[in-house]
């Protein structure tokens, strides 16, 4: 008989313990409506935001989840940091920045795992262009003043001894105004990002001289593949909604295990038409460049932050004096549990 109380009681604990669990899990979002602000969209950068959006899967996760699109990275941080934005779909390298100015900010969920950017130097230039150094005057074309587009082109200028005020930086968007810029002559060089590098590449009028979106390119500018397209958000955003956070890494991270399998015809399927840039061709030449830069998993690998952290302190005064270690800047928490779900 005790024997038979003994596992009764067993099973009354156990079932105690799997309505707790249930009632857990089954716990309401903190932040069920939540605002994601991103710098260009409809870029093959961010392109698994709007497969999470387009594929219903924060919807899944009980999300309501508002977009709001911007010019560059810096206006949506912006917008985050103003409070009309809870998270960022954007590059790594702002939360690095950011930590180096005192602001706590974190990413849980990694998208982009190089820095998927490319300069691209107008053709009447391409004949002379031999390094970095021939940037020295040239107006350059970024997404916006402060994003990654601009923050790359200081690592080219550093690498070559120039400082930023050696050239005109241009804020034009990456998208159709982008292209048109650098098509009407206005702009000497341009850094951005897919598809408007191929857009503009394949009509002649610009020569990529430096690319960061393969393995091989961010390896050869940066010495590791670095970290870039994010959500990131405040620590204290966090702390105060772990359950919404952890909504939002499962959606991208089933996401990423999408992307992974999908055709290039389902994921042109997927966006909005207006994404293809009047080119379905075109987008897809620039998907399949695209394709070794998105994260398979989702997660940070510690040593490529570390090399983001170098990077960036090597001409970013603040960051090399804020004495920051790479563990504060990001959490593989989220993630990590939301491949148990999504395996």
């Amino acid at each position: 008989m005790k024997t038979t109380a003994g596992i009764v009681s067993c099973l009354i604990a156990l079932a105690g313990g799997l309505a707790a669990g249930l009632q857990a899990w089954a716990a309401p979002l903190e932040k069920p409506k939540v605002t994601i602000a991103v710098g260009g969209k409809p870029s093959l950068y961010y392109l698994p935001l709007t497969l999470a959006e387009r594929l219903g899967y924060f919807t899944d996760e009980g999300l309501q989840v508002e977009i709001v699109d911007f010019a560059g990275g810096a206006k949506s941080l912006q917008a985050m940091m103003g409070g009309s934005a809870d998270v960022v779909c954007g590059g790594f390298d702002h939360v690095v920045l950011m930590r180096a100015k005192g602001q706590k900010l974190r990413a849980f969920a990694l998208q982009v795992a190089t820095p998927a950017l490319s300069l691209g130097v107008a053709a009447r230039h391409a004949g002379t262009y031999r390094s970095p150094k021939d940037l020295k005057g040239m107006k350059i074309g970024v997404s916006a003043p402060g994003s990654s587009t601009h923050i790359f082109v200081n690592h080219l200028l550093a690498s070559a001894g120039l400082s930023p005020d050696d050239v005109s930086i241009i804020g034009v968007g990456t998208g159709p105004a982008a292209a048109a810029a650098m098509q009407a002559g206005h702009l000497d060089a341009i850094s951005s990002i897919e598809p408007t590098i191929t857009l503009l590449e394949e009509a002649g009028t610009i020569k990529v001289m430096v690319e960061t979106v393969s393995v091989k390119g961010a390896t050869a500018v940066f010495g590791n593949p670095l970290p870039a397209g994010s959500l990131y958000t405040r620590e204290e955003f966090v702390k105060a909604n772990p359950r919404t956070v952890q909504s939002l890494a499962n959606a991208m991270v089933r996401t990423l295990k999408w992307l992974q399998k999908a055709t290039p015809d389902e994921v042109a399927a997927a966006v909005p038409p207006e994404y293809l840039m009047g080119d379905r061709k075109l987008y897809l030449s620039g998907l399949r460049k695209m394709r070794e830069s998105y994260s398979k998993d989702g997660l940070y690998a510690p040593a490529a932050v570390a090399a983001q952290l170098k990077v960036l302190a090597a001409f970013e005064a603040a960051v090399g004096e804020a004495n920051l270690t790479p563990a504060e800047m990001y959490t593989n928490e989220f993630v990590n549990q939301a491949l148990k779900k999504y395996k």
